[in-house]
């Protein structure tokens, strides 16, 4: 979808693609089974169409630092308001930049085209979290944004994917339905790529089983840049 899609969903309050709840693969990989403590601070986590997501603040109070990259100034400003954090406002170029004041880890969030991110804004950048990036793009674009995301990368940079696989028959997206070969397709040229897990998650989504949707499974995988 075009910047402008976006922008008028938040302009106009239809952000049901909203998670109120922090992810819990993130939560997993990141918490339980992540990094010790003392090490995530030397981390820092991109987080792709980051909307105002909870995954943000999650990760900076759990010692991760966070750069993120969101086209609508509403929703970064909101993020910062409605979890009551005070921020700051920098201009980076052409583009808006904020950066959180009061949280244990940096949280800064790019305000303006994924597509115009460069390398070296991601330069220090070791993991990304894309849990509502890919599958917010139709097929036309996810080519070009797994090719943006392997020039912003450098080798060894780790990422957690999560992707919904459906019958594109029974729902328009977004989110739109992403299978295990087109994962490979747009990755595994210059990734490799783990399947960590699969889940039936139909009954958990009453949104989308509303929509029209009887069945959906949600697949994690991890990505390392070549």
């Amino acid at each position: 979808m075009e910047i402008d899609f976006w922008l008028e969903r938040w302009d106009n309050n239809q952000t049901g693609f909203h998670q109120q709840q922090v992810n819990p693969y993130l939560a997993y990989f990141y918490g339980n089974k992540g990094p010790a403590v003392e090490q995530r601070e030397k981390l820092k986590v991109f987080v792709p169409l980051a909307g105002k997501s909870k995954d943000m603040l999650w990760l900076s109070q759990n010692s991760y630092k966070v750069f993120a990259v969101e086209c609508s100034d509403r929703a970064v400003k909101d993020f910062f308001e409605d979890n009551a954090l005070n921020y700051k406002h920098a201009a980076k170029e052409q583009h808006a930049l904020y950066q959180s004041s009061d949280l244990p880890s940096l949280i800064e969030i790019f305000q303006g085209d994924f597509f115009e991110l460069q390398q070296e804004d991601l330069d220090d950048v070791t993991d990304i979290f894309d849990r509502a990036s890919l599958v917010a793009l139709p097929v036309e674009m996810r080519q070009d944004y797994a090719k943006k995301m392997a020039e912003l990368q450098k080798p060894g940079v780790r990422t957690l994917l999560v992707t919904l696989t459906f019958d594109p028959e029974e729902m328009n997206g977004p989110p739109f339905s992403v299978t295990e070969e087109e994962v490979n397709d747009l990755y595994s040229e210059t990734f490799s790529i783990q399947k960590l897990l699969v889940k039936n998650v139909i009954e958990e989504e009453a949104g989308l089983k509303k929509r029209g949707l009887t069945a959906l499974d949600e697949t994690v995988y991890k990505l390392v840049r070549k």
